[in-house]
């Protein structure tokens, strides 16, 4: 190395600094000045100089040294002497004089600089490097000079090409450091590749590329390193600066780089989103190359399959089986394109077959695991053929072929033996003892799972810990349970161990269910305790899931379900039965909220206060008039529960059945009995076929051929005779209600009974249980049927709500039945002013006027009350008169806070001292003049009447309504479950026929057929009182099947969400119905499919608002179902309760001796609460709806007020519902954008001229024609007449009229539209898009903030990683219909993480859904579309500018309220926009008294205010006319130029030849076809009139416009308390 040492030293770079300090010379007699020291030592040092030109180092040094003896601090002789140990080749001298040097100015860049050339002499090269570091960053002016030495120290580590050595010459210090730290990370010297990395970006440059090789050489050394954090941090800037200047091959080495370094760190799910980066860069790359052949070289195939092979295992890894089999899929094609053979593609069939059969795709599994088999064939690969006869084996048993799967087992273990592979034998025999347990041959289960316990080397624990547990489970199933014991206490002891928590989990949920049936305490306290840590850790599993939205395993709630029965079983035989029931009940309550997208969440299984107390469970039933009987089946026994009304909780029984017998097979034995149909071939032809297939149908066929193929299958015995305990009835009967047939027997006949059923009980017939006086349960109790008392808890609340809204109803019929007084005397202040000084005041006394008998009295007692009254005694005596209570909203009296804004007679008075005496207030009210002589209306209204004021009498009618719908026209076949679907009946004849009776009984017209679709249904039952479904449907699903729409978005059969109604759907909508009847899903071929226990469909109705549901359990003949709802119907007709009529259905089938069998008549059940049901009340409030819509037709196609005077103010509408209006009319033109592709465009260009329009009046003279695409648009029309277009006809023809553009754009609409509509040209290329954003609209603004927050955050901060349970995000996310737009934007869930698919294609639609909902924002700024500013975000509200300002008062102003449409409880709280409702009448006491300076203060104010407002609109008045005048003159003009066109002609070129109208002679003109005739005079007359009217209709909305804006001004100050 000597050798080739390249020289460091330059003894003519001389001495490089100068320095002298003032010393004491040691070891002198006699002291010195200053002076001769300094001249003595410039003496010695010019001496040693001239001994230094002479090379005589020596006598240099020497010379040195004394002058150091004078001053040892003197860098400047330290330096010399330094230089002069360097000639001498003295590197140990010299080195101590370098570091003596540092340790005196550790600044100093030269000492460093020649400390690293020593350093180099003495072979340190490292710490010479750190030499030369420090050196470049102390002194960057020798960077050069300081990147050389770098550069040529470094060859002492790594062999530096020699093309790089003559380029390092010529280059700057960044490129030459860069060039050296690549070189030292190549020789593996990390550590001095960051050092010399770091020192190099400590330089200002531009060399982007070099930069980014720089962060990349560095990352790679710190993951090198393992050094991970550091790593990923330089890779993510070297990403930056990649995207930024676009360099592809370095954004993706570093996105490569950060997913494989997330992989290592066990952080999947940030490693799938930087895979996914690379995904979306790879879309980029090739839409730039147009082709693969035009790929880069660096975008290799060999990357683009471990692209999606790494994404297929991480996927897996987070149990996203879905995109894990999808990115396999891909795997596999790509190896195929790219003709890659041998192991990787053997591998990628063996991997897609297991993901496949993981998801329960079993064919497609087969398909992949038999090409793994021919390829590992062809290559010769013995153990992966073994592999895959194992594969196929365990895929042939899920399919239940036996023969086949054991064949395919022992080939397996054949070969695996043939290998002398321990832990190939080992798979291989725990798949044959697994395909054996499936069988239920346990016996040879357990000779191969003791196979595999002898096969396992003896270091492999897991495989030996899940041989015990394996064997457990087949003892187990034998009913074994000493021998199953053992086994999993030793599975257990090894699992714990060694930390193997699955295996741990499982030997614990066996133990507990092996125990909870012991008879010893110990062992039951045991079972217990495990079952407590159980649920929990299954519930926490179950939610990771269902929040992470990845598979979950059955496995998990079948395990979760034999836990809450275990820890009742247990406790059952502790006698704790309210802690059993607690558990009972939480189970039960799952049944509704793991329905998707239930608002309530998970339950937190800790301590018992997270149950329902037995306490609530006793208020909740007494707060009705029901008893309650609550089931719960488990093994061994039936545990039940009675609630009675007052008494709480009386009585807990627990049937035990043998130890032998299952309880729950018992319970259906009996069901089977009881259902079987009396002639069932006779069923198949009068029962109509309204099933779904089932999402298993295909795989459950092929297991029943597969069953029926075989022929050593064991026959289940199902079939249990129990004739001897008596018929099926009498055994359900005895084992469910003899328990407590002592209660029921003291309970009233005919009083309310709810039975909460459990697991198979959901579909027993309760009411056909006959007791031993052979009375029916149906005859004895109006009956009932909830899932839980969760869902009784929720139909109260259901009634609660139906009630006060009739109550409110009722309340508002009494005012308007008064004239509308006493809305006036709410909304008042019964002061005549408050001065501010007085707001400090008491509380005021306020009345109720629901407790006042003639408000007349009241309001002319207030203008008569004695000045006495302001005594205390006064005070006393009124309140002892009228008390201060209020209703409540089930029409009961409650103490609550009175209504606001009324104050007492003695507080009245006791102001009237102070503040002077206005008009008396019955004179300013006019309350003398009101009369109500005139009849009532139909519902009970008078019409008031006044001689001074005009009041209101509009007519309130219910709202109630029926709907019957059904039978919906399906095309020959559809899409479910990603399957084509061919509806056996396209057409349901008895649904029809059952729809057409019924819409009879109820008078009604049925909606079936073209009109049944999924939307109008949500439309048709928000209002609905009774609601009857006949149609096709799936119980288990919870599926509701309707028309498709009729706009088909996509090609093919009609996708599944267009026509499937599911459970998620019902739970977002907002019933108020009573009763809604369900006959759907029910067929001949499924006779033995029943209703899920929990209910689903029924409970998600429950949920939606309904009180009660009525179904049938199984299939019945069609003539039976209509002769049942024909008896139904009419029982309530006059008014009955549904259980009365219920019973009447059922009575009038037994009556009938066809369906006098208990079969026909048992089959129907009511879930929900029993309630009352007046069908005549009900046909009669929507007789009252049609009158009040025909008349509003009639007002609107006359323009008379036939009854009802409209509002002296019209509703001027708000942004936000000028908004709402406009997202419909853009959701209409988005869906209709494929079949009318001209609309928008043409919209743009209306929009466009009108903008222009609005800065430039000259565009005006110009005329617009409206095109015949826009007028054929009904959306497209309403959107131009919300945005202040009117339209004027042209000539004779009305079918092309003229464009009258808006005069002002006051609502600031325009520019939201125009960019709403340029938005929807980008979205209506995606179909999805498309689509879930028509659902979606229209959107409230709170949402549409949070939407536009996401959306900005993703487009301008794609660094800021979203996760699902953000507080902006989660709201979004748990939306359904917002969830699709997200997904259909590009994003997806990655476990809690929100990511976005940056496609350049995805990208464009981002931008665009952004821009779309900017649009339809009523807050948000245009300006998150081109930046993120973080003051523009978070949900921005009218709530959010906080509550109404503070006004002061008037007191010498008295502002009143005339009586016109008010709303009770007015008060300054509420909503500016409803201030067209109010009529202001203002009387002015000015010699009463004088104003304070302050009042005068406020009085300029509001003068002020008004005059600006009446300029403004005065401004907008005169702009209106002009507007008008320009616009109706270019018509005009347009008319003439085309009328003297018409009259001169075209300059004459050629004779054209023009189409006559037949029939004309020699003396009749000949008429052309296409000539204009011309305007009579009454049409010319009709013509100016109504450009006249458009004119007066834009003055009277600025007018409307003014007096609004005035009424905002006058109103604040009205309000002369404060509001409770």
């Amino acid at each position: 190395m000597s050798e080739s040492r390249p020289t460091m030293f330059n003894p003519s770079q001389g001495l490089s600094h100068s320095f002298s300090m003032a010393s004491l010379a040691e070891g002198s007699s006699e002291p010195i000045s200053e002076a001769e020291e300094i001249n003595e030592m410039k003496s010695l040092t010019e001496m040693g100089n001239k001994a230094m030109q002479i090379r005589d180092y020596t006598e240099a040094i020497k010379h040195y040294d004394e002058a150091l003896e004078i001053d040892d601090r003197n860098v400047e002789v330290l330096n010399a002497r330094l230089l002069a140990f360097l000639e001498m080749k003295d590197f140990q001298m010299a080195l101590k004089d370098a570091e003596y040097w540092i340790s005196l100015d550790s600044d100093s860049a030269e000492a460093f600089r020649l400390l690293g050339i020593i350093l180099v002499e003495l072979d340190r090269a490292g710490d010479a490097l750190n030499a030369f570091l420090t050196a470049l960053d102390l002194d960057p002016e020798r960077a050069d000079e300081m990147t050389t030495y770098i550069a040529t120290v470094s060859t002492f580590f790594c062999e530096i090409p020699k093309d790089v050595l003559k380029k390092i010459k010529g280059m700057d210090p960044y490129k030459k450091l860069s060039e050296v730290g690549v070189c030292l990370f190549h020789s593996k010297h990390y550590d001095l590749a960051i050092k010399i990395l770091e020192a190099a970006q400590k330089f200002e440059t531009n060399q982007k590329g070099i930069t980014m090789r720089v962060l990349l050489t560095m990352a790679n050394s710190f993951s090198a390193l393992k050094k991970n954090e550091q790593a990923i941090n330089l890779y993510q800037e070297c990403l930056v600066t990649a995207m930024a200047t676009h360099e592809q091959i370095y954004q993706t080495k570093s996105l490569v780089n950060i997913a494989t370094l997330y992989l290592e760190m066990k952080d999947t799910h940030q490693a799938i989103v930087y895979y996914e980066k690379l995904l979306d860069l790879e879309a980029e790359i090739s839409e730039e190359a147009g082709s693969e052949e035009n790929f880069p070289d660096f975008w290799t195939k060999e990357l683009q399959c471990g692209l999606h092979l790494n994404l297929s295992i991480a996927y897996k890894s987070i149990g996203n089986m879905a995109y894990a089999e999808r990115h396999a899929m891909k795997y596999v094609k790509l190896l195929e394109k790219f003709g890659i053979d041998g192991r990787a593609k053997s591998e990628s069939y063996h991997n897609t077959g297991m993901l496949n059969e993981i998801l329960g795709n079993f064919n497609e599994a087969l398909k992949h695991y038999s090409m793994y088999l021919k390829v590992c064939k062809q290559s010769g690969d013995k153990k992966g053929m073994a592999q895959a006869y194992g594969c196929l084996g365990s895929v042939y048993a899920a399919i239940r072929n036996w023969q086949l799967s054991i064949t395919y087992h022992e080939q397996h273990i054949a070969m695996a033996k043939k290998f002398s592979d321990p832990k190939m034998l080992v798979i291989a025999y725990e798949m044959m003892a697994d395909t054996y347990m499936v069988k239920e041959d346990y016996e040879r289960a357990i000779e191969n799972y003791n196979q595999m316990l002898n096969s396992c080397i003896r270091t492999d624990y897991r495989a030996k810990s899940m041989a015990f547990c394996k064997m457990g489970n087949a003892y187990r199933d034998l009913k074994k349970d000493q021998y199953a014991i053992g086994f999993y206490e030793q599975a257990s002891n090894l699992a714990e161990d060694f930390d193997y928590v699955d295996i741990l989990t499982m030997c614990h949920y066996n133990l507990a269910c092996i125990k909870r049936h012991s008879k010893q305490m110990m062992e039951i306290e045991e079972a217990r305790k495990y079952f407590e840590k159980l649920i929990p850790l299954f519930e926490t599993k179950i939610r990771e899931h269902r929040d992470e939205d990845t598979y979950c395993p059955s496995e998990y709630h079948e395990q979760l379900r034999e836990c809450y029965d275990g820890i009742q079983n247990v406790l059952c035989k502790m006698g704790n039965k309210e802690e059993c029931l607690q558990y009972a009940e939480a189970y039960r309550k799952r049944y509704i909220t793991q329905i998707k997208g239930h608002p309530v969440s998970f339950i937190n299984y800790g301590p018992q206060t997270d149950f329902w107390a037995v306490d609530r469970m006793s208020r909740l039933v007494n707060e009705q008039n029901a008893a309650v009987v609550y089931y719960s089946v488990l093994s061994h026994r039936v545990l039940s529960w009675v609630f009675v009304p007052g008494s709480g909780l009386v009585r807990f029984y627990s049937g035990k059945s043998a130890d032998v017998e299952d309880m729950e097979e018992r319970i259906q034995i009996c069901l089977d009995g009881m259902k079987n149909a009396p002639d069932w071939k006779t069923m198949q032809n009068v029962c109509e076929d309204r099933c779904l297939p089932l999402r298993n149908a295909q795989l459950q066929y092929t297991r029943r051929r597969n069953l029926g193929l075989g022929k050593d299958v064991k026959q289940k015995d199902s079939n249990k005779d129990l004739s001897e305990e008596g018929t099926p009835n009498k055994i359900l009967f005895n084992l469910l209600l003899a328990p407590v047939e002592d209660i029921l027997m003291k309970l009233p006949l005919k009083s309310h009974l709810i039975i909460i059923p459990d697991k198979n009980l959901y579909n027993c017939p309760f009411g056909m249980l006959q007791d031993w006086n052979a009375r029916y349960l149906c005859d004895r109790f109006h009956l009932t049927l909830l899932p839980s008392l969760f869902a009784l808890e929720k139909v109260i609340n259901n009634e609660v709500n139906y009630m006060k809204a009739q109550d409110d109803l009722d309340f508002e019929r009494s005012q308007t039945r008064n004239g509308g007084i006493n809305k006036v005397l709410a909304q008042m202040v019964m002061t005549n002013a408050v001065s501010p000084d007085m707001e400090s005041e008491n509380t005021h006394d306020t009345y109720d006027l629901r407790m006042t008998a003639n408000p007349r009295l009241l309001t002319s007692m207030m203008g008569t009350l004695p000045a006495s009254a302001n005594s205390n005694k006064g005070d006393n005596n009124l309140d002892e008169k009228i008390p201060s209570t209020q209703h409540s909203p089930r029409g009961g009296l409650s103490s609550k806070k009175p209504l606001p804004g009324i104050v007492s007679h003695n507080t009245s008075n006791k102001y009237r001292s102070q503040i002077g005496c206005p008009l008396p207030m019955e004179k300013m009210l006019n309350s003398h003049t009101y009369t109500t002589l005139t009849n009532r209306t139909s519902t009970g209204t008078d019409i008031t009447s006044s001689t001074l004021c005009i009041t209101s009498y509009q007519q309130i009618c219910d709202t109630d309504t029926c709907v019957v719908f059904g039978n919906p026209k399906l095309p020959e076949k559809l899409l479910l479950h990603d399957c084509e679907w061919r509806p056996s009946d396209v057409y349901l004849p008895a649904a029809n026929r059952e729809l057409r009776a019924v819409s009879s009984y109820l008078s009604v017209d049925p909606i079936t057929g073209p009109d049944a679709t999924k939307e109008k249904f949500k439309s048709s039952v928000e209002n609905a009182t009774v609601i009857h479904l006949a149609s096709h449907g799936c119980w288990k699903e919870g599926y509701l099947v309707f028309t498709p729409g009729e706009i088909k978005l996509q090609s093919g059969p009609p996708q599944q969400s267009s026509y499937i109604l599911t459970l998620e759907d019902i739970l977002h909508l907002k019933l108020r119905a009573k009763i809604v009847v369900l006959n759907v899903g029910y067929g001949p071929n499924r006779s033995k499919e029943c209703i899920p226990p929990g209910f689903a469909l029924p409970s998600a109705f429950l949920n939606a608002g309904a009180q009660c549901v009525l179904v049938s359990m199984w299939p019945l003949p069609n003539i039976a179902m209509e002769k049942f709802y024909y008896h139904f119907y009419t029982t309530l007709h006059k008014g009955a309760l549904v259980t009365d009529a219920l019973g009447a259905g059922i009575k009038g089938l037994r009556a009938d001796e066809r369906f006098k069998d208990p079969f026909y008549w048992s089959a129907w059940i009511l879930i929900g609460k029993d309630v009352n049901i007046n069908l005549i009340q009900i046909q009669h409030a929507m007789l009252d709806q049609t009158l009040n819509k025909t008349e509003k037709e009639l007002e609107e196609e006359s323009g008379k007020e036939l009854l009802n005077p409209k509002n002296v103010l019209p509703i001027v509408p708000t942004r936000e519902d000028n908004l709402t209006t406009l997202q419909e009319c853009l959701a209409s033109l988005l869906l209709h954008h494929k079949g009318q592709p001209e609309v928008i465009p043409k919209l743009i260009d209306l929009l466009d001229s009108a903008l222009k329009r609005l800065h430039t009046e000259e565009n005006n003279r110009q005329t617009t024609r409206l095109p015949d695409c826009v007028i054929q648009s009904s959306k497209a029309m309403e959107m131009l007449r919300l945005l202040g277009f009117h339209f004027q006809a042209k000539g004779t023809s009305l079918t092309n009229p003229y464009v009258v553009y808006p005069h002002w754009n006051k609502d600031e609409l325009l520019i939201p539209s125009y960019d709403a509509l340029r938005a929807i040209l980008d979205i209506c290329h995606d179909v999805d898009c498309v689509q879930a954003i028509n659902d979606m609209l229209p959107l409230n603004q709170d949402n549409i903030s949070l939407l536009v927050d996401v959306l900005a955050l993703t487009k301008h901060a794609s660094d800021v990683q979203l996760k699902v349970t953000d507080l902006s995000v989660r709201p979004l996310w748990q939306n359904g219909k917002i969830k699709n737009v997200l997904t259909a934007t590009g994003f997806h869930q990655i476990g809690l993480l929100l990511n976005f698919n940056k496609t350049p294609s995805q990208k464009q639609l981002l931008t665009a859904v952004l821009q779309f909902m900017l649009s339809v924002s009523a807050y948000k700024s245009q300006v998150l579309l081109y930046r993120l500013d973080v003051n523009l975000l978070g949900k921005s509200s009218a709530s959010k500018n906080g509550g109404a300002p503070e006004f002061s008062k008037l007191p010498s102003l008295t502002p009143v309220i005339l009586p016109r449409n008010q709303k009770l409880g007015f008060s300054l709280s509420d909503s500016l926009s409803n201030l067209t409702d109010y009529r202001l009448r203002m009387s002015t006491p000015w010699l009463s008294r004088p104003e304070k300076p302050e009042e005068m203060g406020e009085k300029i104010k509001l003068a002020r205010s008004k005059s600006d407002v009446d300029e403004e609109f005065k401004d907008h008045m005169e702009r209106a006319k002009t507007w008008h005048q320009i616009t109706v003159i270019a018509q005009e003009d347009d008319l003439k130029a085309n009328e003297n066109l018409a009259q001169y002609g075209r300059p004459r070129t050629t004779p054209t030849k023009v189409k006559v109208r037949p029939g004309s002679t020699a003396s009749q003109q000949r008429t052309p076809v296409k000539k204009e005739r011309l305007l009579v005079i009454p049409e010319v007359d009709q013509r100016r009139d109504y450009a006249g009217f458009l004119l007066q209709q834009r003055i009277d909305n600025i007018d409307v416009r003014h007096k609004t804006e005035v009424m905002k001004l006058y109103l604040p100050y009205i309000q002369t308390t404060p509001s409770s």
